[in-house]
């Protein structure tokens, strides 16, 4: 691994520069008293060591790689905070301990100026500067602080977050059913760019995503609720045949009542037939002030009771300024199923995304096959349409799946399997 150390002996006032492996070493120190624990927390996990040293959540395996090869870090599924699936999680071996450690003396070993509100201008070890402020900065809080000129300037270390951060409250996170986080989600930067608008904005209350069975809406939606849950309160309801308007008020409930005491929750408790519209009237009390998401997966053909609260939320959520509803629906949804008319599309209570297939170049990153040739790509394009489940059977060489779920025979799916193979020069 590359000497932090040269900078120094090289000459005073060089802004220290680590690689993308030290960051993940010293963030790893940082929370290595999570190793014993049942639970990890999420800083552990490829989004939070993205979030710390500044790379995408799905490089982190990429960049750890040599770091595994070195025997200093290594990796297993665990139980993470708030989180009902285990994640990756990363932790330092007893060699990649002793090298953080040592990485981490050196650095605060390092001679940096410490620049007072007042212009004064102290010289001293970086491992000092929490001393001199009677602060508890982090190391890498600290070392993100100094210049190019090797300056460390009080009052901009000061005016960010400090080491004993006030705890924002907790977000409830409710999921009913199932929910399945992409590990990478491809080609779908325009579609995320539009959800976040609508559910960041105040005009559209409601979010509905239309395609067919495979092209990829519950990864879209899990997508977006993944980027949400520490913004807003969220419930993912994962919906299934049979389902009633009881079925999902208890569920909203249960949510609710995490938040805090729930109207809705003892209205059902104690009466045993509630009319929707006295439940509707309690969920309102219930989300008054507070920033929620509310997300409906495998909306198809719901009973005419489910239809019924669906629209009554939606018009709730287009009249709040906190509360959001995304749903996803079959684009062959019959009309009597959809719970609002195209009126409310106009006037901007609800916006629709009609999901269609990836393009070529991400149909490439899904089959894992950059080196295919140009025109058996354009072949599987053509036949797939860019059907994200279909291209994964593909890569997985699932032939009777291709028949079974894609309708196709047992020649094309071959032929698809062929193709993905040819590579070009």
């Amino acid at each position: 691994m590359d000497s932090i150390g040269s900078n120094q002996e090289k000459g005073r006032g060089v802004k220290l520069r680590l690689t993308i492996n030290e960051k993940i070493l010293l963030h790893l120190l940082e929370n290595h008293r999570a190793q014993g624990e049942r639970e990890a927390p999420l800083s552990i996990t490829q989004r939070g060591i993205a979030d710390s040293v500044g790379i995408r959540w799905n490089h982190v395996p990429r960049a750890v790689n040599k770091l595994k090869k070195l025997d200093y870090v290594y990796e297993r599924l665990s139980h993470i905070e708030g989180k009902t699936r285990r994640q990756k999680a990363y932790f330092l071996t007893d060699d990649g301990l002793l090298t953080a450690r040592t990485l981490r003396e050196r650095i605060m070993n390092r001679d940096v100026y410490l620049v007072k509100s007042d212009g004064q201008r102290v010289k001293m070890r970086l491992g000092k500067v929490n001393s001199a402020l009677k602060s508890q900065f982090p190391p890498m809080k600290l070392i993100a602080s100094i210049s190019d000129d090797g300056e460390i300037r009080v009052d901009e270390l000061l005016e960010g977050p400090s080491e004993v951060p006030t705890t924002p409250a907790p977000r409830v996170f409710h999921v009913s059913g199932e929910i399945a986080w992409p590990e990478e989600l491809v080609g779908r930067e325009s579609e995320v760019k539009k959800l976040t608008e609508w559910l960041s904005g105040t005009t559209y209350g409601t979010a509905v995503i239309y395609g067919s069975i495979g092209i990829g809406k519950s990864a879209l939606s899990a997508h977006i609720v993944q980027a949400f849950k520490d913004r807003k309160h969220v419930m993912w309801y994962q919906m299934s045949d049979g389902d009633t308007q009881s079925d999902i008020l208890e569920q909203i409930a249960e949510f609710l009542s995490k938040l805090g005491d729930s109207k809705l929750s003892g209205f059902l408790r104690d009466h045993e037939k509630a009319t929707l519209t006295q439940a509707l009237k309690l969920i309102e009390d219930d989300v008054s002030g507070k920033s929620i998401l509310l997300a409906f997966d495998n909306y198809y053909q719901p009973g005419e009771d489910v239809v019924d609260l669906l629209s009554g939320l939606s018009i709730m959520a287009s009249k709040s300024n906190t509360l959001k509803l995304l749903i996803n629906a079959m684009d062959t949804t019959p009309f009597y199923c959809r719970f609002y008319d195209k009126g409310d599309v106009k006037k901007k209570k609800i916006a629709e995304l009609s999901l269609k297939g990836l393009d070529m170049e991400s149909c490439k990153v899904v089959l894992e096959a950059p080196r295919i040739e140009h025109d058996a790509l354009r072949k599987i394009h053509l036949m797939t349409r860019g059907h994200p489940l279909s291209l994964l059977l593909i890569k997985r060489g699932d032939v009777n799946s291709l028949k079974a779920i894609k309708g196709f025979t047992r020649q094309e799916a071959s032929l698809l399997l062929y193709l993905k193979g040819v590579e070009g020069e």
